[in-house]
């Protein structure tokens, strides 16, 4: 029979179950779990349900029982692969769930930067509105993304809806080659004259050695001042202390993050210090939490496991 141990199932809304599988199984489920107490928890575990959990070699090695983790996002960056791979333990993720969801939120993340949104609430909750003598009020500029030019950096799924979305709203787009690549390929900009280009620039590729401080403030200063940067793929893609300087110094216009180096945010963090910032949104890691994207992830859980089960592999990295 197999034991499963889910580590963070606090990552997924209770309003949205995980199907329990259909071969017979012991179920634990915590809320919550921190590095130390992983071991002691899935010592005995054949399946690990987890988000966001490091499993790193060093936890790997004390699990002798292991044969599958489950996880729950499409970045796999918290589990040592290398190590399952050696092992034989098998590891599936959910795949193209979320492409909607996470490119709508960029977009909201460049409207709201580009109108000034921020400013705009603060003046209304101090009675701009209510105490003015002219039906209209202007608070901060107003810049339409209409005949922008959208830099992507990271072109897989979310990066190419991006991209489909920001041309719905008459926006250029432009695909970032690697950083450091010896040559273009057809279709895609090098990389600093991507980022020269720029009125925006979206992050969506995944956080491994060579995309660590892909952006730091050597490529911000590249920039034209009005840039806006909008991170919603991995918290170590752009040097956070580095953007947040860059934005109080005006090096650039704007920038928005729905990821952090640090999850959930330490008070130490530099984003922390920078919340009330005019032209800095931040939000918790929820772009990927919309209902249907939820929805989704449980129906993927669901057929990997049961595939896992019957020795079928869907959704593998390993």
């Amino acid at each position: 029979m197999h034991r499963i141990v889910a580590l963070d199932a606090i990552s997924i809304p209770k309003a949205f179950p995980l199907p329990r599988p259909s071969f017979e199984h012991e179920w634990i489920s915590y809320e919550t779990s921190k590095y130390e107490e992983i071991v002691p928890r899935a010592q005995d575990a054949t399946i690990i349900i987890t988000n966001k959990c490091r499993l790193d070699r060093t936890v790997l090695e004390q699990l002798p029982r292991l044969q599958f983790i489950a996880e729950l996002a499409t970045g796999y960056n918290n589990i040592d692969v290398d190590y399952c791979k050696e092992r034989g333990i098998g590891v599936a993720t959910i795949q193209g769930y979320s492409t909607q969801s996470v490119a709508e939120h960029t977009l909201t993340m460049m409207l709201m930067l580009s109108r000034n949104m921020l400013i705009t609430r603060k003046a209304m909750e101090e009675g701009l509105w209510v105490n003015a003598n002219c039906f209209c009020q202007l608070p901060a500029p107003i810049h339409d993304l209409c005949g922008k030019t959208l830099t992507v950096v990271g072109n897989g799924a979310i990066g190419t809806k991006i991209a489909d979305l920001a041309r719905a709203f008459g926006m250029r787009t432009l695909k970032a080659e690697h950083k450091g690549a010896a040559s273009v390929r057809e279709g895609y900009t090098a990389f600093e004259e991507a980022l020269k280009e720029a009125d925006f620039i979206s992050v969506n590729c995944p956080l491994n050695a060579s995309t660590q401080n892909l952006i730091t403030l050597k490529e911000m200063q590249l920039m034209k001042r009005s840039v806006c940067i909008v991170n919603n793929a991995r918290g170590g893609v752009v040097n956070e202390a580095d953007l947040i300087t860059a934005l109080k110094d005006g090096v650039i216009a704007g920038a928005a993050a729905d990821v952090s180096s640090k999850e959930p945010l330490t008070p130490d963090h530099p984003y922390a210090a920078a919340l009330k910032l005019n032209n800095f949104i931040l939000t918790p890691h929820q772009a990927w939490m919309s209902d249907a994207c939820l929805v989704e992830l449980c129906r993927q859980f669901g057929e990997n496991i049961e595939a896992f089960n019957e020795g079928r592999k869907v959704r593998r990295i390993v």
